[in-house]
């Protein structure tokens, strides 16, 4: 019995020999199993193995820099899949760590984004920026089975020419170098930019777990980019408030949820 035992063991370790080998000599362009599951997103240009390598990532046809990864083998024994990873792009450069749990999947960032990466995003808004934003120990947890996330973290921006249209006139206007904290509000990841020389509360931003953002503008940002707010609000007070969806929650509802 013991000698059978013993075999059955020894045939485990083998298999599982096999596929700790089989995952270190495995291709980088393996990865590309994972990822062909994200609708536009594919990988080129690969390079490595699976488990340490590099590849150029793009989606929906644009090139969003050259990705490189390393994962870390000893997490796999605990049942997590981990990796360090760096983002390099003629117009920004951030370097993390990414997670996937049985009960959660975390992500870390830090690094810096030219005003060029941004204004790709601005443009469907009809804004313009220029300065640069440091990210700083961005660090985001989603649960696996209730979609619960938590976020941290610091966004710093240098503050420079903004332009932009708003009802049919376009404003060019100066802002001040602002500092953001990412912090957990009630349960939600909540956003709050404030002047980089005086404190003063500039916006906020509110993530809900339906997939909304809310962007609150105050009093103080809205006289910055030539809008003064007419009343008899204090600077700090958020004056204007906007919504968004960013994403679809599986069984979330889909109405648009009401601006305070």
């Amino acid at each position: 019995m013991r000698a059978r035992l013993l075999k059955i063991v020894v045939v485990l370790l083998g298999l599982v020999v096999l596929v700790v080998i089989g995952f270190f000599l495995a291709p980088a362009r393996a990865l590309s199993l994972a990822t062909n599951q994200v609708e536009g997103l594919r990988l080129a240009a690969t390079n490595g193995r699976l488990w340490k390598g590099e590849a150029d990532v793009v989606f929906n046809g644009q090139q969003l820099g050259r990705l490189g990864w390393s994962l870390n083998p000893a997490e796999l024994l605990v049942g997590r899949l981990a990796a360090v990873w760096q983002l390099a792009h003629d117009d920004y450069r951030v370097s993390g760590t990414v997670a996937q749990g049985f009960d959660s999947t975390s992500f870390t960032a830090t690094g810096t984004v030219d005003s060029a990466a941004a204004n790709r995003l601005l443009v469907q808004y009809h804004m313009h920026i220029a300065g640069e934003f440091v990210l700083d120990g961005l660090a985001i947890r989603v649960g696996r089975d209730d979609g619960a996330t938590t976020a941290q973290g610091a966004l710093r921006w240098s503050g420079g020419r903004a332009i932009y249209r708003l009802s049919g006139r376009i404003h060019d206007v100066h802002l001040p170098a602002m500092t953001g904290h990412l912090g957990p509000v009630d349960g939600d990841p909540v956003f709050t930019a404030v002047s980089a020389d005086d404190g003063a509360r500039m916006l906020t931003a509110r993530l809900d777990r339906d997939g909304w953002v809310h962007i609150g503008v105050t009093a103080r940002l809205a006289a910055l980019a030539g809008n003064p707010w007419q009343g008899s609000n204090a600077d700090d007070d958020v004056v204007v408030t906007v919504a968004e969806r960013l994403f679809e929650p599986r069984g979330r509802s889909q109405e648009r949820p009401a601006v305070p």
